[in-house]
């Protein structure tokens, strides 16, 4: 096979990995906190102000409740007909995506009573959750704002499923008169749902052991949310998953505990901590800290393999002898099996394994799957900016966005650069230091087995850094900051392992 097509391989098959491992973890979110997400990212046409704005050609106010307004723009034609009218991106997006499905749009008059309806039960919700009715009379703008915020999910959700109420309010604007083109037929509910959920369900950060802070950047307008707390227990009933209990959860709580630690900790107030996490800081000392500690794991359950492969660069010019022996052991069969007896007996001799080395890969693919599930499962990572740049948010995607519409567009070039490098030279530093070593090793000529195992050695490690630096740019920056830290402790193992640890050579 030749190398392009070798190469092109690897990276498919980095690929499949790569998109099989971000599904082996499992979403945490409950049915409530996805209605919670909803509500943020699709809020209606209206907005809902203390006081009664004024009205134009193009704003509608309508008092629905004590000192209670509701507010809709329309854009209209020169003859007066609504051509346009004021929503979330999120429903744009909906129903322009349904008008070129052929699925008929409801009016501006439903969604406008529709949001009326979600209203009535945002005040329901407060009066059971509270145990007192809602003051609408006296009540100012920024308790409105926290009671829709805290309670805008009863859009969606009831008895336990995520748009339940959705389906049930329409059913009952249906009921009270709307029909023909006003109303939302059973298709565009269909199309709606299906769409929200689709968008909802790639939302996953809501591992959180802290339920006193509001979580994440939802939204056109960066809304945070509420969430309940994750336990242990939690993790481990995850579809009977192992890798959510082993790995995700205990990863995603310290994520958690550090960064609330260097926000404050229990000497801090709830604004105190809920400012410190805005700056993006304590997250990034926190993914610092939990790296530190997961390639520690790593290193330590690896060492063995790590001492083998040391010994195995030791035996490099006895085997370079060996190697020499049987020149044509890459095409003849009996050289090949010849050359693998002598390399065993070797092998046997100075008590080395080499297969051994599979045991860091055992390890470090499920931990590679439990940390992604955790960075990305991780509330805190999903909330506040780092120099502008969300954690949660994709290199690509903020890159793709440019620099005069993203002000982190800076932060996330400069994070995708140092990441790739800190990769490269992780990779590259072990062969030059190996390198180096060999050219104390007698010259005895080329052997064509030997150097076709040093090809495809080289075209699976560029394989994986090309895949590590194509996923650093799709998915979250924190995971971009991991991987650059990752392959600063990598650096650091490297040098331990190979200029302290191993010391002077032995004697002969």
């Amino acid at each position: 096979m030749k190398r392009k097509n070798k190469l092109l391989l690897g990276i498919v098959g980095l690929a499949s990995v790569a998109l099989f491992a971000s599904g082996c973890t499992a979403n945490f979110s409950t049915n409530e906190e996805k209605a919670r997400i909803a509500f943020a990212i699709e809020h209606g046409v209206s907005e809902f102000v203390v006081g009664s704005p004024e009205a134009d050609d193009n704003k509608v106010v309508k008092n629905i409740a004590g000192n209670v307004y509701q507010v809709y723009t329309v854009t209209k034609d020169d003859e007066g007909n609504v051509t346009d009218y004021s929503y979330s991106k999120q429903l744009k997006t909906i129903i322009e995506s349904a008008k070129s499905s052929s699925i008929a749009v409801p009016s501006i008059d439903y969604f406008v009573k529709f949001d009326e309806k979600v209203f009535d039960r945002v005040v329901e919700e407060y009066k059971v959750k509270k145990g007192e009715e809602l003051d609408l009379v006296n009540i100012n703008q920024d308790t409105l704002n926290s009671c829709l915020a805290d309670f805008g999910y009863v859009k969606y959700y009831a008895d336990g499923e995520t748009f339940k109420n959705y389906s049930v309010i329409n059913n009952e604007l249906r009921e009270s008169g709307y029909t023909g083109k006003e109303v939302a037929s059973i298709d565009f509910e269909n199309y709606y749902i299906s769409s929200m959920t689709s968008v909802v369900d790639s939302y996953r950060s809501t591992i959180t052991v802290y339920p006193d802070y509001k979580y994440g950047n939802y939204g056109e307008y960066d809304t945070p949310i509420t969430l309940e707390k994750v336990t242990w227990k939690d993790a481990w009933g995850k579809g009977g998953h192992l890798i959510e209990g082993l790995i995700v959860y205990p990863v995603a709580w310290m994520i958690d505990g550090f960064a609330h630690a260097f926000a404050g900790g229990k000497s801090a107030s709830v604004e105190q901590v809920q400012q410190a996490y805005s700056t993006g800081v304590p997250q990034i000392l926190s993914i610092l800290v939990v790296t530190v500690i997961v390639r520690l794991f790593i290193f330590l359950c690896t060492f063995k393999s790590t001492l083998t492969q040391r010994k195995m660069s030791e035996l490099q010019p006895e085997l370079a002898k060996i190697q020499q022996k049987y020149p044509n052991a890459n095409t003849n069969q009996a050289q090949k099996q010849r050359l693998a007896e002598e390399q065993m007996r070797l092998y046997k001799k100075h008590k080395v394994n080499p297969l051994s080395q599979l045991l860091v890969l055992i390890i470090q693919f499920p931990v590679f799957i439990g940390v992604w599930g955790a960075m990305t499962g991780s509330a805190v990572l999903s909330t506040g900016k780092f120099l502008d740049l969300k954690l949660s948010s994709s290199i690509w995607e903020t890159l793709k966005a440019g620099p005069k519409t993203h002000p982190g567009w800076w932060t996330a070039l400069v994070l995708i650069l140092l990441m790739s490098a800190g990769q490269f030279f992780s990779m590259k530093v072990p062969q030059w230091i190996q390198k180096a070593k060999q050219k104390k090793v007698a010259r005895l000529g080329k052997n064509p087995a030997q150097t076709q195992q040093n090809r495809t050695a080289n075209i699976v490690s560029y394989a994986m850094l090309a895949m590590i630096i194509i996923m650093g740019f799709t998915l979250p920056a924190a995971m971009g900051v991991y991987w650059f830290v990752g392959a600063i402790v990598s650096l650091i193992q490297t040098v331990f392992t190979n200029v302290i640890f191993a010391g002077k050579p032995k004697k002969k």
